[in-house]
């Protein structure tokens, strides 16, 4: 093959990309170019050799150090308390569903069960604060501080309030309304319920913090678990209760009262709460 003929083949052989344009000779007459200059003239518009603006990429919520130290916390908790367990959950099914009065029923707890059960509590509070916070996508961020790491302590500050307050919500209810021993059952099917939800809630929170992609499954998982507590919690105060018709009424009142009217004001309070940070 001549000289001549390789040459005439050349430019066939060469791949066409819509990028790459013929370079006018013509220019290089009026002197030197520059890199840009010869950049923009055989790219066009794209010029490679600056390279594309990277994204930002949003970090997960299991990643914040905040958080992380909450989560610490969590497990020494349940590391703290771990022996005496065993005794707990020989009461734990007997609280949430036996009505059954038995001398046992009104023995007070041991130091080591009270322990065990403000732990399962915290840990709760702070799953239920976990999954909250995976409903709102928007995070902001206030100075240094990291706005996970404030939005879910809030969250879960406000389930502890919330916890607090059906204490005293069902004790005092239970003063008035029922015997002592009722109410000492009562009180106990209460706790138990959250012991309950909190067991349910610690690997659904822990899934959301590092797949926040998940976070619309999770929370109706959440729902699911808070609405099966609370009627296991709820079946058990009718079975105290109710002893006529008559007395239907008045659980009625309650469940409107202590049950549902409660939520909806904590689903506004978390509202405002979220749209107050963002502002800040």
């Amino acid at each position: 093959m001549t000289s001549g003929r390789f040459y005439q083949m050349l430019p066939d052989s060469i791949p066409y990309s819509p990028c790459w344009q013929p370079l006018d000779v013509s220019l290089l007459m009026n002197g030197p170019l520059t890199r840009a200059e010869l950049t923009d003239m055989t790219l066009g518009e794209i010029p490679y050799t600056h390279g594309l603006e990277p994204m930002e990429r949003a970090g997960l919520p299991g990643y914040d150090s905040g958080v992380l130290c909450l989560l610490i916390g969590m497990f020494l908790l349940l590391a703290a308390n771990f022996r005496h367990y065993s005794t707990f959950f020989k009461n734990f099914l007997s609280d949430l569903l036996s009505v059954r009065r038995r001398e046992e029923t009104f023995g007070v707890r041991t130091f080591s069960e009270t322990g065990v059960q403000i732990s399962i509590v915290l840990i709760a509070c702070l799953c239920e604060g976990i999954i909250i916070n995976s409903a709102f996508p928007e995070r902001p961020v206030l100075g240094p501080v990291s706005g996970e790491f404030v939005i879910i302590g809030v969250f879960s500050l406000i389930a502890m309030v919330y916890y607090l307050w059906q204490l005293a919500a069902y004790g005092t209810v239970g003063a008035i309304f029922a015997d002592k021993v009722s109410a000492r059952m009562w009180m106990k099917g209460f706790n138990a319920s959250q012991s309950l939800l909190c067991m349910l809630l610690v690997v659904p929170a822990l899934f959301v913090l590092f797949n926040p992609a998940a976070s619309r499954i999770i929370i109706i998982l959440g729902i699911g678990f808070y609405i099966l507590a609370r009627l296991a919690f709820i079946c058990k105060g009718f079975r105290l209760f109710y002893d006529n018709f008559g007395s239907l009424l008045y659980f009625i009142l309650y469940l409107c009262t202590l049950e549902i009217v409660p939520l909806v004001l904590i689903y506004r309070a978390v509202l405002v709460l979220h749209n107050l940070l963002l502002q800040t």
